[in-house]
C-alpha cells in the first residue's frame, strides 16, 4: 500500500481507509481511479465536491460513504453511469457488491464496514498488479461480484441460527464470491480459528483466497497449455472435490504438509492449494509495498558501528514489487528478511506472530508460478525439477 498525504500545510498522513484529514478536517477519499487517497473541497451551492487542482470535475460521496460511513469512495460525476433501474451512486469498489448485509440490523453495519475495508484493500492490490478487474455489469459473463450475508444472530456472535435462513458458506462460484459476515466478527472468527486449529485466519485472507479461485479461472483454466502446466505444480485439479473435502476432514492432523504446502488447508485439493498460495502472494506483495513506502527496515543483517549504533536497515527502495520486471526471487528473499522483523515487532507487543508460516523451496516454487501467471510469463517459468 502506498503512502498518502494530505495537501494541507501539515502534510498529514492519510491511510487507505481515511475519510477525513485529522489536521485540516477536509473530506478525503478514493476516486474511481482507485489509486490515490486525497482531499476534496466542498461547493455548498452545488452540494458537490471537487479537487483543488481540478475544480470543474465534480464528485459525490458514494452512497455507502455518505449514508453508512462504511467506505471512503468518491464518485466522479462527469463519468459516472448509473445502473439501469437503480437510484444509487456507488464508487468503484461498491459497484462490485450484489448483496450487502441486512441493514435494518444496526449491529451489521460496523461488520459491513470491516468487510468493505478488507475488500477494497484486496481490490487495490489486484488493480496495482494490472489484473483484469470488472464487475458483472461491465462483464456479465466473466465479471466479479460479492454477496455479504448472515445465517446466524449477530447479537450472540453468530452462535444462534436465524429462522428461515439457509446456511451461508463462504466460497466462490463462477465469479460470484460469498462471504459470511460472521468472519468480520472478531469473537466468531476466533472461535472458528480455534475449532479449525488454524494458526492464521483473517477477513482479508478470506477475500484473497476466494479471489484466488476467481483468477484461476481467468488466468489458468482458460488455456489448456497453462492448465496443463499448472497441474505439474499444484496437482490434478480434476480430482473429485467433495471426496477430497470429506477425506481432508476425516484424516488425523499431520505436520508433514509443511514441506510442500503453505497451509494445512492447501493439502485438501489442488484448487485450495492454488487459492491459499495466491492469497499468500497477495499478502506478501501488499505488505512489502507498504513497508517500502514507509521506509521500514527490511533486513536482519544490521551490524553495530564502532560507537555502538546500529546501521540503518532498509528494503531495496528502488524495487517496485508490483512490477513484472521485479524477480520473484528478490521478492521472496526480501519477504523472508522482513517477515522476521514483522514477527519480532509483534512479539515485542505481546502478540502472536503476524506471519506464522514457513516458505520451503516447494512453496517458493508455487509462489513463483503464481507470479509468472499474473504477469503472463509462464513461458519463462523455470522447469520444475522433482527432488
Amino acid at each position: 500500500m502506498k503512502t498518502f498525504k494530505c495537501s494541507c500545510k501539515d502534510r498529514q498522513i492519510l491511510f487507505f481507509e481515511s475519510s477525513h484529514c485529522l489536521a485540516c478536517n477536509r473530506v478525503v477519499g478514493l476516486d474511481d481511479n482507485f489509486n490515490q487517497v486525497e482531499p476534496y473541497e466542498f461547493d455548498q451551492k452545488s452540494n458537490q465536491y471537487f479537487k483543488a487542482e481540478q475544480p470543474k470535475t465534480r464528485y459525490q460521496k458514494c452512497d455507502n460513504h455518505a449514508d453508512y460511513k462504511v467506505c471512503n469512495g468518491m464518485v466522479n460525476l462527469n463519468t459516472f453511469v448509473p445502473i439501469e433501474g437503480k437510484d444509487e451512486v456507488l464508487c468503484f469498489a461498491c459497484r462490485f457488491n450484489e448483496t450487502v448485509p441486512d441493514l435494518s440490523i444496526a449491529e451489521h453495519i460496523p461488520l459491513w464496514k470491516k468487510m468493505e475495508e478488507a475488500k477494497r484493500r484486496a481490490l487495490y492490490t489486484l488493480k496495482a498488479l494490472s489484473l483484469p478487474l470488472q464487475n458483472i455489469r461491465q462483464n456479465a459473463e466473466g465479471g466479479l461480484s460479492f454477496d455479504f450475508t448472515a445465517d446466524r444472530d449477530v447479537n450472540d456472535h453468530f452462535v444462534s441460527k436465524l429462522k428461515g435462513q439457509d446456511a451461508v458458506f463462504t466460497g466462490h462460484d463462477c465469479g460470484h464470491i460469498t462471504i459470511n459476515i460472521a468472519e468480520a466478527d472478531d469473537v466468531a472468527r476466533s472461535h472458528t480459528k480455534q475449532a479449525m486449529r488454524e494458526s492464521y485466519r483473517t477477513l482479508l485472507g478470506h477475500f484473497r483466497h476466494e479471489l484466488g479461485h476467481y483468477y484461476f479461472d481467468k488466468l489458468i483454466a482458460c488455456s489448456s497449455e497453462k492448465h496443463r502446466l499448472c497441474k505439474t505444480y499444484f496437482g490434478d485439479d480434476e480430482l473429485d472435490y467433495q471426496e477430497a473435502l470429506d477425506k481432508h476432514y476425516k484424516k488425523d492432523n499431520s505436520e508433514n504438509w509443511r514441506d510442500a504446502y503453505i497451509s494445512e488447508y492447501a493439502t485438501m485439493h489442488p484448487y485450495e492449494d492454488w487459492a491459499e498460495t495466491w492469497a499468500h502472494y497477495m499478502h506478501i506483495m501488499d505488505t512489502l509495498e507498504t513497508a517500502k513506502n514507509f521506509s521500514i527496515t527490511g533486513s536482519t543483517s544490521g551490524e553495530a558501528t564502532d560507537n555502538g549504533e546500529v546501521k540503518e536497515l532498509t528494503l531495496p527502495q528502488g524495487a517496485y514489487f508490483f512490477s513484472a520486471q521485479t524477480s520473484i526471487t528478490s521478492i521472496l528473499d526480501a519477504w523472508m528478511d522482513f517477515s522476521i522483523i514483522l514477527n519480532s515487532l509483534n512479539r515485542s507487543m505481546g502478540m502472536n506472530d503476524a506471519y506464522p508460516f514457513v516458505l520451503t523451496q516447494k512453496v517458493r516454487t508455487k509462489l513463483s508460478f503464481i507470479h509468472h501467471a499474473i504477469h503472463d510469463k509462464l513461458d519463462r517459468m523455470p522447469a520444475l525439477v522433482e527432488e
